[in-house]
């Protein structure tokens, strides 16, 4: 069975009301089976409209938090991917990179553990503040976990110690994502701290890859981090229009489409 908007639209109203919504007072709201509900909940999570939970949807509450990695993972996914495959082409054998804490980086581990597995690549060494990354990569290559203070909600270290402890290496390419690439502010994040953690890391790379889903370009967020200068290649996708391509272009030495 097909729901139509109206019926998205009953569904979303109702979940911002209630909260959360189970599988169970889905069917009976919209008179659907259980796999069509399941099936409209996945449609919806990759809006971005709400968030999946064991057995139901839950509302996405931006009063709670400007960041959630759990809320930020489940959107986007297929752009992701996609562009996680696309940056994991870029690293080499032998090289040494930093992989940032962001979902799409996230992709990016689960791309370069695949290469490694599949023998493409050998003798890398993955500087990383990303208890996620850490936990994709460490069995595959030599892995530095940056120390630091535990953030639940990027699933990251963070702050004085991290930041320390980063001013001291130089790695040959740094992976960071963004949560907004403005064209006059430049890279922008949700938080100070992340900013702090990046702008280090881009003083010490000689080249600064930036991943960002075309949902992101031209949008601004909290806090600035870099210019868009700085950043020798721009990895998102195919959704990015043709004016923002043209003007990219015009001001990063690559852009790379997934």
């Amino acid at each position: 069975m097909k729901i139509n908007e109206d019926g998205k639209r009953l569904l979303v109203e109702t979940l911002d009301s209630q909260g959360k919504l189970t599988v169970r007072q889905v069917t009976e709201l919209l008179d659907i089976s259980e796999v069509t509900a399941r099936r409209l909940f996945s449609k919806l999570e990759d809006e971005g409209r709400v968030i999946r939970t064991f057995g139901g949807i839950q509302r996405i509450d931006s009063d709670k938090a400007l960041y959630s990695f759990n809320n930020s993972d489940r959107q986007k996914t297929r752009e992701k991917t996609a562009i996680g495959m696309k940056a994991a082409l870029e690293v080499e054998s032998g090289d040494q990179v930093f992989l940032d804490s962001g979902t799409t980086v996230m992709a990016m581990g689960r791309a370069l553990a695949a290469r490694i597995t599949a023998g493409d690549l050998s003798g890398l060494r993955v500087v990383t503040n990303s208890l996620i990354v850490t936990d994709l990569l460490a069995e595959h290559c030599k892995v530095i976990l940056v120390g630091g203070e535990i953030r639940t909600e990027r699933r990251d270290a963070c702050g004085f110690l991290a930041e320390e402890f980063l001013k001291r290496l130089h790695m040959k390419k740094a992976f960071l994502g963004c949560d907004a690439f403005d064209l006059a502010n430049g890279l922008m994040t949700t938080d100070e701290r992340t900013a702090h953690i990046n702008e280090i890391v881009m003083k010490n790379v000689s080249k600064i890859f930036i991943l960002a889903d075309a949902g992101k370009i031209g949008e601004t967020s909290f806090v600035s981090y870099g210019s868009i200068e700085r950043v020798d290649t721009l990895i998102t996708d195919e959704g990015l229009s043709a004016e923002f391509r043209e003007i990219i272009a015009a001001r990063i030495p690559r852009l790379i489409l997934a």
